[in-house]
């Protein structure tokens, strides 16, 4: 579990920010993911993509990736975002 702690912990916030700003483009099955990422692109709509509020969104969507890490639906969302890194990376 440590590792997949770790492995959450080691997403760039540019891929998470991309997910946010983008949730629309991805078919999400967990629904409290679907709900924080609504409410964070919100937020971020709201302070302009403020640079420090963009990395409060990012930790808020680790944290829920983290306590949800043994929820189904959630482990198949976070491969969406780990296989976003590695498109990113090779890019």
């Amino acid at each position: 579990m440590t590792k997949l702690f770790e492995t959450i912990d080691s997403i760039p916030n540019d891929t998470l920010a991309q997910v946010i700003v983008n949730s629309n483009n991805y078919t999400w099955n967990f629904f409290a993911l679907k709900i924080i990422l609504t409410r964070l692109k919100l937020k971020l709509s709201m302070y302009n993509d403020d640079n420090e509020v963009l990395a409060g969104c990012c930790d808020e969507l680790r944290n829920l990736l983290k306590k949800s890490v043994n929820v189904p639906n959630s482990q198949t969302d976070l491969k969406q975002i780990l296989s976003l890194v590695s498109n990113i990376q090779d890019t």
